[in-house]
């Protein structure tokens, strides 16, 4: 790269390469929060559901702990693989 044009193109190249990734990991935070959010509210309502139906005399068996358990996994992966997908895809 001896001429001023050549430094002045990879000068580009490398601020519009670093806006992508960092709209791209914006927009990953963006997707884990909602995902967060939809969780919360949803474990929320199943809980209330079943502490209704507990108190109405039905089962006693925490049934809300499978849905809780499996989608936390779920909401785990997306975590740790969104915040260090940077590392994986080379960016």
């Amino acid at each position: 790269m001896t001429d001023a044009f050549e430094r002045a193109t990879a000068r580009t190249r490398a601020e519009h390469r670093g806006r992508r990734r960092r709209n791209a990991d914006r927009l990953m935070q963006e997707g884990f929060r909602i995902h967060a959010t939809v969780f919360v509210v949803v474990q929320v309502l199943l809980v209330a559901i079943w502490a209704l139906q507990w108190q109405l005399g039905g089962t006693s068996h925490p049934w809300f702990l499978y849905a809780l358990v499996g989608w936390g996994i779920g909401l785990g992966l997306h975590y740790a693989f969104g915040r260090d997908s940077s590392r994986y895809t080379g960016r």
